[in-house]
């Protein structure tokens, strides 16, 4: 008796879509279609109670599953950063100064727009500032053109350069990245000579380089990155000024 109750439920249940899905034979409890209604509308599922409507159109209601790509950053960014340049002891025979050079450790800023176009390539332009001034205990030798006696030399550098930027990810899906990267442009040096019988500023514009490595961590946030890099620049003609400095930059992504 449970076995021919099992297959008449069966049956049933097999014939009721059927019977519901045949327009010569409606279901008795089916509803019938409005007149009023449009056949060609696009059907679409009823959002779950509560649940989150990402991409919802206002105007026709509709709601768009999009995903991560509706809401996902464009890849243009800005960087800035600050950190102490290093300048190599040389000679400046085209700023007129003969001797050797000893730098003291200054600053270094920069400002960088770029655009991230691939998930480890981007494309920057930048700018900054690059300032170093002599020892001032370490004058004895130096001399300048058209003067007597040189009690103090600065150095600024501002380069504009174009650059590349590759990033990998070796630890897999980790917060740390590691960064390197190049690129060219220009560069204008002015140098401030204080000193007898009247100071100078002599100043230069050349073509330079540049190269760079670090880290790069993401604290969380998508659209915020910190990076640590060392970087080496350098005119590619002319008076060779070795640059170094390490800067700590904050990129924001908009």
């Amino acid at each position: 008796m449970c076995r021919w109750g099992v297959l008449i439920f069966t049956v049933l249940c097999t014939a009721v879509p059927a019977w519901a899905d045949d327009p010569a034979n409606p279901h008795p409890l089916a509803k019938p279609p409005s007149l009023l209604a449009d056949p060609n509308v696009e059907l679409v599922d009823q959002s779950i109670p509560g649940a989150k409507l990402e991409g919802k159109d206002t105007e026709s209601g509709k709601v768009s599953i999009l995903g991560d790509e509706a809401n996902s950053l464009t890849p243009f960014y800005v960087r800035t950063g600050v950190g102490l340049s290093f300048v190599t002891s040389v000679n400046y025979p085209d700023f007129g100064i003969s001797g050797n050079v000893p730098m003291q450790p200054g600053f270094a800023t920069g400002l960088m727009l770029g655009a991230q176009f691939h998930d480890n390539i981007a494309f920057e332009i930048e700018g900054g500032l690059l300032y170093n001034s002599v020892y001032q205990n370490q004058l004895e030798g130096i001399s300048a053109t058209d003067m007597t006696q040189v009690t103090n030399i600065q150095l600024f550098q501002v380069p504009l350069m174009g650059n590349f930027v590759f990033r990998t990810d070796p630890l897999a899906d980790s917060k740390i990245r590691l960064v390197a990267g190049g690129g060219a442009g220009g560069i204008f040096r002015q140098v401030f000579i204080t000193g007898g019988p009247n100071d100078n500023t002599r100043s230069q514009t050349l073509s330079a380089f540049q190269g760079f490595g670090g880290i790069q961590i993401n604290p969380g946030v998508p659209d915020l990155m910190v990076d640590v890099q060392f970087r080496y620049l350098n005119s590619i003609t002319g008076q060779s000024v070795p640059s170094m400095s390490i800067m700590g930059t904050v990129t924001i992504r908009f």
